[in-house]
């Protein structure tokens, strides 16, 4: 990121920067703001290049207000940093806001992370549909009512409750 005049490596530290080896962020498909806090979604973490991990579903998300803090990131301080993994063990692959909701797709599944205003926990995983996802990453159209996005199966258009299909 960028002040204007300096560019700074983004690579914010996941657990206690102030540990020896703080776990950092390397890397993610999506970054994006949502209610205050900057989330990072199919992520890329490890205490050093070479040893980091792709957790494919994976949200990890910032302190309320400015993300490049210290300490905005780390998960085992309170009220800082975050994590919530979706349970299912497929990648993400698409992000876009309908209304309020962020809407999730991964390869065979589409979710909504609400936000819950809860101050240690602020996000929950809800499925939209256990049937219909995207095998396109950013291939996400956000209309004012839907997502559509195309899948293995058919194109899929989903909202907070619910996932229509038109088959090929």
């Amino acid at each position: 990121y960028t002040d204007g005049s300096t560019w700074t490596l983004f690579n914010p530290a996941l657990t206690n920067p102030a540990n020896p080896n703080p776990t950092l962020l390397f890397g993610c498909l999506f970054f994006v703001p949502y209610y205050g806090r900057l989330l990072a979604l199919n992520t890329i973490e490890g205490t050093a290049i070479g040893s980091q991990a792709n957790i494919f579903n994976r949200c990890r998300f910032s302190q309320i207000g400015d993300p490049t803090q210290v300490d905005a990131w780390a998960a085992d301080i309170f009220g800082k940093g975050g994590f919530i993994d979706a349970p299912v063990n497929e990648s993400i692959t698409g992000i876009g806001f309908i209304k309020n909701t962020l809407i999730v797709t991964f390869e065979y599944s589409t979710w909504a992370l609400n936000y819950v205003w809860e101050y240690v926990l602020p996000f929950v995983w809800g499925r939209v549909s256990s049937e219909y996802g995207s095998c396109s990453p950013y291939a996400s159209i956000v209309f004012n009512d839907y997502m559509a996005t195309m899948g293995d199966r058919a194109i899929i258009a989903a909202n907070s409750t619910a996932s229509n299909v038109s088959h090929r």
